[in-house]
């Protein structure tokens, strides 16, 4: 069985009621689209087809960086799903396929697993045509009801077009469907917009290949895999099961969460062994977090590589791309920008290190910044191994601190310190008497 790909993403989106375009809005940090596109790439099709409206053409470049191997079509007029599929066929690829899968841009959560076993099963029951089908926990949802009459399907009535006894059906249409291709492009010619919003309705394919006694089938999948999303109240639906499923992923795999509903992870966050996370924090994109680390409350992680036995928090902030060795500590109210810092090195609080490399073994004072910006351009610290930076130091970059350096409390250096220096700043205390009335 050769396999082509269709994704429909020429939605408007006027629900959204936001400039960017409604598959570009992020789950777990992540375009929607890009959840899709990862996990039919995954299924390895002979080509995969992106329908897009003429919304979404300056987004191709971004698409394109990360998939290669993809065809684009343009659906000119919104006409309804069947005419959206019906663009794709512009794109020849599609009929070396022996196979056609339909997805959807705005469905992030379908897995791999899932659809593999409706295709195991398509090939199996050697199928014409099969949908994906689901059970919402609300019946009052606008999904299309399955008319089933002795285990066969029938036909699909959309939520718009059903009465109030079909709209009792329990069974629900996710959109996803999978038919082979020729037949795909015959049936889909017999669809007509006969119908409240004069739409070509894909799913009218499906009582068209029935009455003309082709096999049609579904598989019934779980219902919070086929979530799709048309405003920002369905978007916050998704991104709480983007995180259920996530949370459960990690606590499956031996991280311990204090309070599971309170932790926010990423699409492609990465987790070692025997790690802590805290009530409250927040893990962004491109995190990497080592064995035995401890994650404490209000630690807010993004673009960074936290290595072994490390700390982080309360309330600790590192961003753009940050390094950190094993069995450092950041302590309370520490942000940490573009900057290696190397093992054993402790930054217990309230210091702001950006722009910089920390060498082993040193210890940041309370209150201690590296001024790394001086107006027009970022400038590079180096902090080499063993040194003792004192509380209240204004580092002013570029600079470079040799090894076993030390410097002094409330000390504003601006200029290299070589090895083994100490060096501070004494200011002369001055004493007066309060005058007497």
């Amino acid at each position: 069985m050769t396999l082509s790909i269709i994704v429909l993403a020429a939605g408007k989106g006027t629900r959204m009621n936001s400039e960017k375009p409604k598959v570009f809005h992020d789950v777990g940090n992540y375009p929607m689209i890009f959840h899709v596109l990862d996990t039919a790439f995954s299924l390895k099709p002979s080509s995969l087809n992106l329908v897009i409206s003429k919304d979404l053409n300056h987004k191709k470049k971004d698409i394109e960086k990360l998939y290669k191997k993809i065809f684009f079509s343009n659906q000119i007029k919104q006409l309804g799903t069947a005419d959206a599929v019906k663009s794709a066929f512009n794109n020849k690829n599609i009929l070396g396929s022996s196979t056609s899968l339909i997805l959807y841009g705005d469905t992030p959560l379908i897995t791999k697993q899932t659809l593999k076993k409706s295709l195991l099963k398509f090939k199996n029951e050697d199928l014409d045509i099969s949908v994906l089908a689901m059970r919402p926990k609300d019946l009052t949802s606008p999904y299309g009801r399955l008319d089933i009459e002795k285990k066969k399907l029938k036909r699909i009535i959309e939520f718009s077009e059903a009465s109030v006894d079909q709209k009792k059906i329990e069974l629900c249409n996710s959109g996803i469907m999978i038919v082979k291709t020729k037949l795909l492009r015959k049936s889909i010619e017999k669809i007509r917009n006969n119908n409240t919003k004069s739409e070509f309705f894909l799913t009218d394919i499906v009582e068209i290949m029935s009455k003309d006694k082709f096999r049609v089938g579904f598989t019934e999948c779980n219902f919070y895999e086929i979530l799709g999303v048309n405003d920002k109240s369905d978007l916050s639906l998704v991104e709480n099961e983007f995180q259920k499923i996530q949370r459960k992923k990690f606590l499956e795999k031996g991280v311990t969460l204090i309070d599971p509903q309170t932790v926010y992870f990423s699409y492609d966050t990465k987790i070692g062994r025997d790690v802590t996370i805290f009530p409250n924090v927040f893990i962004g994109p491109k995190v990497e977090i080592g064995d035995n680390v401890k994650l404490k409350s209000f630690s807010h992680i993004e673009n960074s590589r936290i290595s072994k036995n490390s700390e982080t928090g309360p309330f600790v902030r590192t961003r753009n791309d940050v390094i950190i060795g094993e069995n450092v500590k950041l302590g309370n109210f520490v942000e940490i920008k573009k900057s290696k810092i190397k093992k054993n090195v402790k930054v217990s609080h309230l210091s702001y290190v950006g722009d910089a490399e920390i060498g082993d073994n040193t210890n940041i004072g309370a209150g201690t910044i590296t001024c790394n910006f001086d107006g027009t351009k970022k400038n590079k610290t180096k902090i080499e191994e063993d040194c003792f930076i004192g509380s209240n130091s204004s580092l002013i970059a570029p600079i470079k601190i040799k090894k076993r350096a030390i410097i002094g409390a409330g000390t504003v250096i601006d200029k290299d310190i070589p090895e083994g220096k100490t060096v501070y700043r004494k200011s002369e205390l001055v004493r007066k008497n309060n005058k007497k009335k």
